[in-house]
């Protein structure tokens, strides 16, 4: 028989709530292994500068987040998406949109000339279809954060 304890937390672990918690988490934890997201870049040897980003409107522009930017002393930047998913990510045309936005929206604001590379940290990888292809440059997958 089941307790009400557990029925509980199966209805908490669906919940939306539970859902954002776990996607702050899981940023929380890549925040705290950028010398591990840099290993598996292969940029370890690179100097990085690592931080988030924000970008307010005061008119009706769209204004946007970046998760992790590592600016780097070669001249790129890798513009970093955290997506904390039970099963594979996928980009549809929307988050595609989105992604590029953030891209744009970037590059406008800061008039950065450096290289821009959309990566993507997730628990257990994006399908390669239409939207990633050509868009995503990298992609680390969680277990990356806990290798030596």
């Amino acid at each position: 028989a089941r307790s009400a304890g557990s029925e509980s937390w199966i209805k908490i672990a669906v919940g939306q709530s539970y859902s954002s918690w776990s996607g702050f988490a899981f940023e929380a934890v890549c925040q705290k292994h950028i010398p591990q997201i840099k290993k598996a870049l292969g940029i370890s040897g690179v100097y990085t500068e690592a931080s988030g980003w924000r970008y307010l409107s005061n008119t009706r522009a769209t204004g946007t987040q970046i998760d992790l930017l590592l600016d780097r002393q070669d001249h790129c930047i890798n513009i970093c998406e955290m997506k904390f998913l039970n099963t594979e990510f996928v980009i549809t045309k929307k988050y595609a949109a989105e992604l590029d936005q953030k891209v744009s929206v970037f590059r406008e604001q800061t008039e950065t000339r450096k290289t821009l590379f959309p990566t993507l940290i997730t628990t257990h990888g994006t399908r390669k279809n239409e939207y990633y292809t050509g868009r995503v440059q990298a992609e680390i997958l969680s277990r990356q954060l806990f290798e030596n």
